[in-house]
């Protein structure tokens, strides 16, 4: 069984393999020769471990954003589109919904035939 102190190199050692994998917990978990239930027991068991990983996740969110960003600005039109259609989703979404009403806006109203084997 491993030490306190093995553990917490282990886990220091995941963290850097996590941000270097780009958040991908499957590589990382290869790099440092740990099952990922072990990285899911580490999350759960330990919040600042957890909270390590929320914080490389956020740093990597944020850095997509600025690319993001930038190819938007610099006029590819899918990077616009994609910031459009998930920050402006009441404007831009490309879901329809569709509610659908009974008679004179009231509920639906169904009959239900069942049907015995003979």
């Amino acid at each position: 069984m491993a030490t306190n102190s093995t553990t917490s190199t282990k886990k220091q050692k995941f963290l850097s393999a996590f941000k270097l994998a780009k958040c991908n917990v499957s590589k990382a978990c290869e790099a440092v020769d740990i099952d990922r239930k072990t990285f899911y027991n580490w999350q759960d068991k330990n919040p600042k471990f957890a909270l390590a990983i929320k914080e490389i996740e956020d740093a990597m969110t944020d850095k997509i954003e600025v690319m993001l960003m930038t190819k938007a600005e610099q006029g590819r039109q899918r990077a616009m589109e994609f910031y459009l259609t998930n920050r402006k989703k009441d404007k831009y979404s490309n879901i329809v919904k569709n509610e659908l009403t009974g008679a004179d806006g009231g509920p639906i109203t169904y009959k239900e035939i069942i049907y015995e084997k003979e």
